[in-house]
Formats: C-alpha cells, structure tokens, sequence
C-alpha cells in the first residue's frame, strides 16, 4: 500500500475518532447540535481535531501535551455547544477521553496476546493487520460509548431484547475483527487482493451491526414519541375534566347559596322559640352542606389549578382525605412538565391508597425555596414499599401499559435539569420533586 493510501486513512481515522469524541459528549450531556449554529460548531469542532495527525510528527511534544490539548478542545466545545453545568461539561470531556484510551489499550493488548506480537508492530506496521485493528477499536469505541451513556442515561427507555442486540452488535465485531487478523497472520499464503476482500467482509459485517445499532435506536426513539403522545393525549384528559370539575363546583355553589338562603330564613325567625336540639340539627346541616361544596385550588396558573383540581377530585371520589397547601405563584415553571409530573405522582398516590384499608390520607405541598419549586405527595401506607420494590417498578402482569407513570417522572426531571427523591417517614410514603424556577 502507498504512502498517501497511508496518509489518508490516517487522516479518516482522524476526523472518525473526532467525531466519535463529540458523539461521546453530545450522549453524556443528553444533546444534540441544534439549528445552523450548533451544525456550524460542530464542524469547526471536527476540523480543529485536525491538529493531533500534525502534533503526531513531534513524538515528544504529542506524548506531553496530547491528552491535555484533547480535553481543552472537547470542554471548550462544550462550554460554547451545549446547556448544562460546568461539572457535567467537565466529566463528560474526561470521561469521552479516558474511555477512548481504555478501549484502544483493551484491542491492542487484546490482539498482542491472541496474535502473539508486541504492540510496537501492531503501531509500526503498515499493513492489512493494522487496519483491521484500527478500525475495530473505532468500532469498539462507537459501541462501548452509546453502551455507557445507555446505562447512565438511557436505561428506562431500551427493553430488555433492544440491550441484547446493543451488546451482541459489539460482540459480533469484535469477533469478526479478530477473526479477520488471525485468518491474516496464520494464513501466509493469502495474497493482498484475497486480505482486501476478507477486510471488505469484516467491514460489511461492522455495517450491518451499525445498521442495526440504528434500528434499535429508531425504536427506542419511536417509543419515546409514543409516550410523549400519550401524555398529550393525558393532558388533553385533563384539561375536559378539570372543565367538568369546574361546571360542577360552580354548580354546588349555586345550589348551596340556595339551600343557605332557605335554611337561614326559617331560622332566623325561629330562634326566639326553637328548641336548642332543633338548633343543632339545622347547623349540622348546614356544616354538611360546606363540607359537601369543592373548595378549587387557585394559584394563577389555569393549567396547574385544572390538573390539580382534578386530581384532588379524583382522589376524594376515592374516599381518599387529601390536604393540600401551595405557598406559590406557580410562576417561573413550564407548566406543561410540572403538570406531567404531579400527574403521575398523584396517579402513584391513588393507586396506592386502594391497597390502604384504614383512614386513606394523601398529603400536598408545594413551596419556592432558594430559586427552586418543590413538589411533595406523601399517601398512607401500611408496609413498606421501597424494602419490597426498591426499583418501584409495576406490580401489575401488563408491563407494556403499566409503568409509564414512573419512567415519565425521571425523564421529565432529567430533562428540566431537576431531582427526584422517593423516601418514606413513619407510615407515610414520600415523593418530592424539585424543579429549577427559570
């Protein structure tokens, strides 16, 4: 092979191991490149990662400085193309790094031990060999990252075949690079053109489990869309029966200041000479006739007061006793999320209480504190729950349409950058979300 073939596919090799890096941080922030500016800064990032085949001619200057220029390049990208904390920013350049490094070590002493050679030659050499395992920790890399990210970031989305076909993608190539090395190195009698073809075939078969990383991610994705339509289609539940609960309310209200007018007429005029016990029956009356009345929560925001409403109703028609105190505006938040997430909270809390025989209670409280909004629901239980499903995964034998709730909950936190905590105090079970106020 000539030496431009060379510089070539070192220059490939390259612009790959680039783009991969970004990939690697892009899945650890939860981002993509959005819009022609992000598309812009992400191909400045790519050609600037152009440097390291030029810093590879100075041995001494690259062996110093390459892991740092590394790092300063993925951060400051970061910084420039994506939303998060610094903290994140940071681990996600060290972590995109130390990964790459870890899976290039693994496949060269990985192919030193099976083909019996130092790493030197495997780097020294200019052969089919070299390609093979160039390409197959690129592979590698590709697969080990979208794995991690998966595990970190991902986990509720993927069942549990679509972790299977991620994990035999990576097997597959792996063994077909290995095969494809050995099948060189032991055979001498394969010509150049033959190892040509049998590199074609390997490739082939990277594509293919490319290919179907792909497919699973489409699926995973349309999954995804799938629960977001359910939740429109929740909220659009929502909004018709918060109007219900609102029609009703008013209703109650007209017919008790009704009621009022004709106890309280009577009354006065026969309280010089009503027995004191009659007295006490017509006042029971009427505390009966208040209690009866729904009190609406009104916090100014009309989508939050419509979901809250309803929940509230919806648990009472329970027999459930529900307290609830808000000590905000409800201002600064994107009430669509907030909304998806009381919902399946209180969804939760019901659910729960059906199993309680004895003073069914569900406890609401929201409050701003320190720039954040935080939601808690705490609900009646008589045993346990996190000692006997800590996971807090569905109970019930139809996982496919049960279980949403939960799932919902963590990705919508994940996504508004807030934090979700499940505990419980005496006979009560506790969740409590915090969101940041915008």
């Amino acid at each position: 092979m000539s030496a431009t073939f060379w510089k070539v596919f070192e220059l490939a090799i390259s612009v790959w191991e680039n783009i991969l890096l970004l990939e690697f941080c892009m899945d650890f922030m939860q981002q993509k490149p959005k819009g022609k500016k992000g598309k812009i800064l992400w191909g400045i990032a790519v050609l600037f990662g152009l440097i390291f085949p030029a810093l590879e001619k100075y041995p001494a200057l690259y062996d110093r400085w390459e892991m740092w220029i590394t790092l300063i390049w993925l951060f400051v990208y970061l910084m420039v193309g994506t939303q998060g904390s610094v903290l994140r920013k940071v681990t996600a350049a060290v972590v995109a790094r130390a990964v790459l490094m870890m899976v290039n070590t693994a496949i060269l002493f990985g192919g030193s031990f099976v083909l019996q050679e130092s790493v030197a030659s495997f780097i020294q050499d200019q052969d089919t060999v070299r390609i093979a395992l160039v390409l197959l920790s690129k592979i590698s890399y590709f697969f080990v990252g979208k794995l991690l990210n998966s595990l970190l970031f991902e986990r509720e989305n993927l069942i549990s075949w679509q972790w299977i076909a991620m994990g035999c993608n990576l097997v597959f190539s792996i063994i077909a690079g290995d095969t494809m090395i050995l099948v060189v190195r032991d055979l001498p009698s394969v010509q150049m053109q033959e190892q040509k073809w049998i590199l074609l075939c390997v490739c082939c078969i990277w594509l293919m489990c490319l290919i179907m990383y792909f497919i699973v991610q489409q699926m995973s994705k349309d999954n995804q869309t799938k629960l977001e339509y359910e939740l429109m289609k929740e909220k659009e539940k929502y909004s018709k029966e918060s109007m219900e609960i609102i029609t009703r309310s008013n209703e109650e209200l007209r017919e008790f200041k009704h009621d009022l007018k004709n106890y309280l007429l009577p009354l006065q005029e026969a309280m010089e000479t009503m027995p004191q016990s009659e007295m006490v029956k017509v006042w029971e009356k009427i505390n009966q006739k208040i209690e009866d009345v729904q009190t609406l929560i009104q916090t100014g925001n009309s989508y939050v007061d419509s979901m809250i409403n309803t929940k509230i109703t919806l648990a009472r028609s329970e027999k459930v006793d529900v307290k609830c105190t808000i000590l905000s505006k409800m201002e600064g938040i994107d009430d669509l999320e907030f909304c998806s997430v009381f919902g399946n909270l209180m969804d939760n809390a019901i659910e729960a209480e059906r199993k309680v025989t004895e003073k069914k209670e569900i406890i609401i409280f929201v409050e701003e504190k320190m720039g954040y909004l935080r939601l808690e629901i705490q609900n009646k239980i008589e045993k346990s729950v996190l000692n006997e499903n800590s996971s807090l995964n569905t109970t019930k034998k139809d996982t496919s349409s049960h279980g949403i709730g939960h799932k919902s909950v963590k990705r919508t936190m994940q996504k508004v950058g807030g934090a979700l905590k499940y505990y419980e105090t005496g006979d009560l079970f506790c969740a409590e979300a915090v969101f940041p106020i915008k």
